[in-house]
């Protein structure tokens, strides 16, 4: 028979089995349970789960929203903990929801690999995080702790593993994102340290390269004949670039929008009868960079026409006998294929997929679009205060 230990607790509360007088348990669900003074009785809470994560979730919650804190806890009161519960009862609902998790988790493996070194020890309080731990973060992460890429080939089923130093800009992420956990939890700790995050302008450099009308239009030739020096199925090997690039012209969106057009009904994207495209699908809550409904060109027009679900998807042509299919499979992203063509397009190192957003931007502006309709299109019109295109 497990203990309320074996499980979980976090101060007065703790999980367990509800059970009969013979010690039988009698229901599948943990609950929270807790000692009542005021009613001098044992009181408990169904989680209505027996997954064991997700009733810790559920007591967490639970914990936060009922204890008050005593200062022996604020003074206990870890750097862990506080990220745990931000992500708890704000980053998972939030529409960034992956991006917070990503923050969070680079600077949690950065203690982590701390303590393993002997730098800092168990627990790890709010007090060592000062400028000498942003410094040794900051190098650590750019410097020391390179980014780990897995591909695997969808024709060979071979994988391949490549490795690049991590951009200046997504330490400084996960330290504003660090702020905004220990802010939010500020009522549970003693202080909140102060910690100086860089500005965007300090670690992203200065970027205006652009790609003309001509260029452009020379990348839609190259991912339509493909290099044959490659291969002969090289051209539908770019099929997903293709259509981002198409995505891309006609709407202007950032590449994580690009990646989410989806032509299925439940989405409530493409309104085809009103020739409009909602780049933010049904249930996704706007953020900041606010995705917005445009109108579908003729030209977008044709290829949702002949989309089974997402827009970038890769394309399998199947024959069998005299029948003749295409399957239509997603991908996560195309920044393999555009590193290799912005190579031979001569594109400067460190300009992504985005550059065809900035590129569309610049190009609608010299012909006249006007600088009210072109936020508009960016969806950066209810963000005031943001300067140039992001």
């Amino acid at each position: 028979m497990p203990s309320p230990e074996d499980l979980y607790r976090r101060g007065e509360f703790y999980l367990d089995r509800v059970r009969g007088k013979d010690g039988e348990v009698v229901s599948p669900n943990l609950y929270i349970c807790w000692y009542d003074p005021v009613t001098g009785r044992m009181q408990r809470r169904s989680t209505r789960t027996a997954d064991l994560r997700l009733a810790v979730e559920v007591l967490d919650r639970h914990y936060l929203a009922f204890h008050q804190p005593a200062d022996d806890d604020k003074v206990a009161y870890t750097v862990h903990q506080a990220m745990t519960d931000y992500w708890t009862l704000h980053g998972a609902g939030q529409a960034s929801a992956d991006a917070i998790r990503a923050r969070l988790k680079l600077v949690n493996r950065f203690i982590d690999h701390e303590i393993a070194i002997g730098v800092l020890r168990e627990p790890v309080l709010p007090t060592v995080l000062d400028a000498e731990w942003l410094m040794r973060f900051r190098k650590w992460g750019t410097e020391i702790d390179p980014v780990t890429q897995r591909r695997r080939d969808p024709e060979t089923g071979e994988w391949t593993v490549s490795t690049r130093k991590r951009a200046k800009s997504t330490v400084e992420e996960s330290i504003i994102q660090l702020k905004a956990a220990l802010r939010f939890n500020v009522k549970r700790m003693e202080a909140v340290p102060e910690l100086k995050h860089l500005p965007r302008a300090a670690v992203t450099p200065e970027r205006n390269f652009r790609l003309s009308l001509e260029q452009i239009a020379e990348m839609l030739d190259y991912t339509a004949e493909g290099d044959p020096e490659l291969s002969p199925a090289h051209p539908a090997r770019l099929m997903p670039l293709r259509r981002y690039l198409i995505g891309a012209i006609c709407t202007l969106a950032r590449p994580d929008a690009l990646y989410d057009i989806s032509v299925r009904p439940d989405r409530q994207q493409w309104h085809r009868d009103a020739g409009v495209l909602d780049l933010n699908p049904a249930g996704r809550i706007q953020t900041r960079k606010n995705r917005p409904a445009l109108p579908v060109t003729s030209l977008l027009a044709n290829w949702l026409e002949a989309t089974e679900d997402r827009l970038v998807c890769h394309e399998s042509v199947f024959e069998d006998d005299e029948d003749r299919w295409v399957v239509q499979r997603p991908v996560a992203d195309i920044k393999k294929a555009w590193r290799v063509m912005a190579d031979q397009f001569g594109v400067p190192v460190g300009f992504g997929p985005k550059l065809m957003r900035h590129s569309m931007a610049t190009l609608i502006a010299q012909r006249g679009v006007s600088q009210q309709e072109i936020p508009l299109a960016l969806g950066t019109w209810c963000c005031p205060r943001r300067r140039g295109v992001t």
